[in-house]
């Protein structure tokens, strides 16, 4: 069915991303190991290749008690791709993958200031997540925690408007006449 992992491999794109050290890399280790032993069950793995290199993977984690919420555990990206668009191209990939198997989800991703810069500038922005929250130093210092969060539909509902936070207050409709005139 699937063929064996081969883990260093993963864990020498987490080492090289820079951003994962010792028990970090332990843990994602395991989780793999778990993800070998029942696919699909508690976990999903989504690899990118270049041919045959491993060069990003995510793994996503369905939230207990939660029908359509998903947690991003972990998007690892190698270093020497942080220069292609190999990211945006896992984070489409992951929602592709829940989409196959649901109208909508719900998508959190908590991570760290080295991760986050792991992934490259304003890669999760790019990628349609908004922050919702950041607690400065948290892992040390200069290693802030942010969370962010995404949702996404397979055919999204006429009631909602998918945009940016406070967007319509900035429209050139919502401006006072003398600065739209000026325009």
């Amino acid at each position: 069915m699937f063929s064996p992992l081969d883990f260093k491999e993963y864990e020498q794109v987490a080492s090289n991303s820079g951003a994962f050290k010792g028990v970090e890399i332990d843990l994602m280790l395991e989780i793999l190991k778990d993800w070998q032993q029942a696919p699909g069950k508690s976990y999903t793995l989504l690899e990118l290749r270049d041919g045959k290199t491993l060069v990003a993977f995510a793994i996503i984690h369905k939230v207990a008690g939660r029908n359509f919420t998903f947690d991003i555990r972990f998007v690892v990206l190698d270093s020497d791709y942080r220069s292609t668009n190999a990211i945006q191209h896992l984070f489409e990939m992951i929602d592709q993958e829940l989409l196959k198997k649901m109208p909508f989800a719900v998508i959190r991703f908590e991570l760290s200031s080295d991760k986050r810069d792991s992934l490259g500038e304003n890669t999760l922005e790019n990628s349609g997540y908004c922050q919702i929250g950041h607690i400065t130093e948290f892992y040390g210092a200069n290693d802030d925690f942010f969370f962010y969060i995404k949702a996404i539909f397979r055919n999204p509902p006429n009631f909602i408007k998918i945009s940016k936070p406070f967007e319509d207050e900035l429209s050139p409709e919502s401006l006072p006449e003398e600065t739209n005139n000026q325009q």
